[in-house]
This record gives structure tokens, sequence and C-alpha cells, in this order.
């Protein structure tokens, strides 16, 4: 393999050094990962050799390095025309590669469901927005309706109601409108609490939780070599949701007192970003491995012992950096113990394309959508 070796795979300094991860369906590159480095894109491939260190090599070198499949040439094509290397961007890109149906008709799908739903969460939070703020500022009398962000006539008559209650935090109707769109454009994936059903990212956290506490029971049971790496996920994926938890309850806090946020919403815009960003970093990639335990718990002991080897090898644990005390000390003391435990993957590196391994990916990847 022709490419430059990197020893922090294991425990990456940031979350742009470790990378946005990339569900490619060919088996020798499944934890993959791309990040930028100068105006350029990288792969970060987890050492085949199941050792310390990671592989680097430049985006556009990658078809000529291994023998891809037609979707991941395809997604590996519509990543580098996008020059994507955060979460948000890469996830742009394969939910236009899978819904052309290379990653199977159940990704295709799962897709074009992902993109519909997508865009009928933003209009629910938008009028989750509005009619907490109108309810707030005007103390309970005014009231705005599904209707309202549904046409644009009815977005002419929400523009009429805040301005109503608008002089409330100094603002113009218009200006109040436009901050609430801004607002539910920043936590489209994250949602709010009183939503009756989750968003993305806010539902990503929960299954993760689920995940944590499903595999750490198997562990306990588990009578294999692979029970310790069980645990290690599961304390993996503790650690992830208990820290996204902390980052929803700030910005869910700043829902509680809208006209204490938008009388900031200079600073409150850039909080909201910030978060949201940090979210979506720190549960990338977890995606996959949620799919793939849920897919072998009804599974024989012996394919439940073989997912959970493959899962360890592609943890990806929050970076040192990203942490501060308590948690920067875990999660160097995690990628100590992910080292220890993790051993060669053969049936992933041999090279050659296994037809059972790959309908597992793509039922995965439909899961993972």
């Amino acid at each position: 393999m022709d490419a430059a070796v990197s020893k922090s795979f294991w425990a990456p300094p940031t979350f742009a050094e470790r990378g946005a991860s990339v569900p490619f369906t060919t088996p020798i590159i499944v934890g993959a990962r791309v990040r930028g480095r100068n105006k350029d894109l990288e792969l970060v491939v987890p050492n085949p050799s199941g050792a310390k260190g990671n592989y680097i090599l430049q985006w556009k070198s990658l078809p000529e390095v291994f023998t891809l499949s037609v979707h991941d040439r395809v997604l590996h094509r519509a990543i580098g025309e996008a020059m994507a290397s955060n979460p948000s961007a890469v996830r742009k890109a394969t939910l236009k590669t899978a819904a052309t149906g290379l990653a199977g008709p159940a990704a295709a799908k799962q897709a074009k469901m992902v993109l519909k739903e997508e865009e009928d969460f933003k209009l629910l939070i938008q009028f989750s927005l509005l009619s907490e703020t109108v309810a707030q500022l005007s103390g309970g009398q005014l009231q705005i309706t599904l209707a309202h962000v549904q046409s644009d006539t009815g977005r002419q008559q929400a523009k009429l109601i805040l301005a109503r209650v608008a002089h409330k935090v100094k603002l113009e109707g218009n200006e109040l409108y436009a901050m609430i769109e801004s607002w539910a454009d920043h936590i489209g994936a994250l949602g709010t609490p009183k939503l009756p059903k989750a968003p993305r990212l806010r539902k990503m956290r929960n299954r993760i939780d689920e995940f944590a506490n499903s595999i750490g029971s198997w562990a306990e049971v588990d009578r294999s070599e692979s029970a310790q790496l069980g645990g290690l996920a599961s304390l993996v994926a503790r650690e992830t949701a208990s820290l996204a938890a902390e980052h929803f309850a700030t910005v869910d806090g700043l829902l509680e007192n809208f006209e204490a946020t938008l009388g900031k919403w200079e600073k409150s815009q850039a909080e909201l970003a910030r978060i949201a960003d940090r979210i979506s970093w720190m549960l990338d990639g977890w995606d996959l491995l949620v799919a793939m335990w849920e897919d072998a718990v009804l599974k024989p002991p012996y394919e439940q012992q073989a997912t959970v080897q493959e899962l360890a090898r592609i943890l990806p644990i929050v970076p040192e950096e990203e942490v501060t005390g308590a948690r920067r000390e875990k999660a160097r003391d995690i990628g100590v113990q992910r080292r220890k435990m993790v051993k060669p993957m053969e049936d992933w590196i041999s090279g050659s394309i296994d037809p059972e391994l790959r309908t597992r990916l793509e039922r995965y990847k439909a899961k993972a959508a």
C-alpha cells in the first residue's frame, strides 16, 4: 500500500484530525475517514493489521490503491467534487449517492425517505420555535399554528403576528422572523425536546445510549474473548452519549428563555452553530456501528462475537483535545485499552471482495441512513 503511516489513529487529537466517517461498502476501507489537508482531501484508513497507527492516502489516489465497488467509486467522486471533509458535507454526498441505488434498493429507498423526513422536520422545528416565541412574548395571548409555516400566505400571517410582539425584544416583525428561521436552520438535526419525534442527531444520541446498554449487557454474559471488546464499546458509547447530552442541554437551555436568547442574538447564534457542529462531529460514524449491532442482536453467538470484533476496530473515540479534565484522561485511557485489545481482522483485510460481507455492509448502510 503506497501511503504514509500515522500513529494518531487510536487517539486522534481533534475532530478535524480524526476526519469525517465515509460509509464505504468495500470491506478493506470500512471505517475510513476523509479530512481536509492543505486545500486537498486525505483518506484516513485504520491500520489493516490491527496495530497502532493508520494509513494516510491522497483522496484522488484511492481508486488506484483499492478495488472499489461501483457505489464507492461514485461516492468517492461525489465527495471529491464537493471537497467534503466534515460530517454534514459527507452526509449530503452519501445520500445523493445512496439515492442512485448503487448501495442496494433498501439504501436507495431509505435515502429518499430520509431526505423527505428532513424537509418535514425543518417545518416542524420552525413551527415549534415560532409557537414558543409568540407564546412567551405575548404571555400566551397569541398563537401560531402549523398552517403558518406551510405556505407563503401562512408565513405572511406569521410575520404579522410576530410584529405584534417583536417590540418586546426591540425588533421588527421581519427581523424576528429571520432570526427564527436561522435558529431553525442551526438546530435542524438537533430539534427541540417538545417535538413529537426526535430529529436525526437527537435520535442518534438516544440510539447510542441504547447501544451502550445492549452491548454492555451482552458483554457481561458472553464467555469469549470478544466480551472485553463489548465492554469497551459500551464504555465508549456511554462517554459519547453523556457528552452529547451535555451539549443538547446547552442548546435546549437557549429555548427556555427566548427573550434573553434573542436579546443577544449574535452571540446566541454563534453558540448554536458551534454546538451543533460539535454534536455532529461527536456522533459521526456511530450510525454504522449501531446498525451493525442491531443487526447482530438476534444472530447466533459466534456472529455476535465477530460483529463486536469488527466494530471495536472502528470505535469513534472522542479526541482528547475536544474534552477537558477527567473526560480527557478517560479518552486517553480508552485509546490505550483499544490498542491492547483489538486484533487483526483477517476477513476484512484480504483485499478480496467477499459477497456475503458486501451484502452485510449494504444492509448496515440501509439501516444507518
